[in-house]
């Protein structure tokens, strides 16, 4: 029984010994570097020591140690089948997250995303303005990207400093405003830089996103009571 023992040990070396070469002679250079090749060589070792193990086992309890041997193979395939979804649950995730916090939106793809109609009818949006997040309103009607005092403030506008030079018609009547840039402007995968805005001087319950951005995209959408922006 002993010597069929180092029998098998032998063979198990021998087949490591073979295994180390045939891959080596298939990698070709990528063995070249030294500490490439001895993390290579250590990773081969400790197989050939778990296999002989399980070989050895296998030959003195073979129901026991093929049962654990299935589970670990169920398991091992588990992980391979999750992985193989991975884009899938990512996908489901985005959805979920989408429906969950709507300001975030759904991305779509990677030059897409979309958001659902608010319960007052309009279509909002979370944006980082030079990493600042933001919420906007759509407003097809506005000419510009217009922020409120409060958040040109969260973007470290002076209120003080700016030049009120703008003066634009609302619903309200006349109302001045400053203008200002953004350099960075996201929204999901959708990136404008250098988008100009003006900050209002009177008080807004949202800042506004208007054609100046609109017109940024390749195309804007609504279906479903659902907005699709697309760069």
């Amino acid at each position: 029984m002993q010597g069929r023992s180092w029998l098998v040990w032998a063979l198990i070396v021998v087949g490591g010994i073979a295994v180390i070469s045939l891959i080596g002679s298939q990698l070709g250079g990528a063995l070249d570097d030294e500490h490439t090749r001895m993390r290579f060589v250590y990773l081969i070792a400790l197989l050939v020591v778990m296999g002989g193990g399980f070989f050895v086992r296998l030959r003195y309890d073979t129901s026991r140690t093929l049962g654990q041997l299935a589970i670990w193979v169920a398991i091992f395939a588990g992980f391979v089948l999750l992985y193989s979804f991975r884009g899938e649950f990512g996908m489901l995730g985005a959805r979920l997250s989408g429906e969950l916090m709507p300001l975030d939106g759904r991305v779509e793809s990677d030059h897409s995303i979309s958001f659902p109609m608010a319960e007052n009818g309009h279509y909002r949006v979370r944006a980082m303005a030079d990493g600042v997040p933001l919420d906007f309103t759509i407003d097809t009607g506005a000419t510009d990207v217009v922020l409120s005092p409060r958040d040109a403030e969260r973007l470290g506008f002076d209120l003080d400093q700016l030049q009120f030079t703008k003066i634009a018609e609302t619903a309200n009547g006349l109302v001045r405003g400053a203008p200002v840039e953004i350099l960075n402007f996201a929204i999901g995968p959708i990136v404008i830089n250098n988008l100009p805005a003006t900050v209002n001087e009177a008080d807004m319950s949202d800042s506004l996103l208007g054609m100046e951005f609109l017109r940024r995209l390749r195309s804007w959408r609504v279906e479903n009571e659902r907005l699709t922006l697309e760069q």
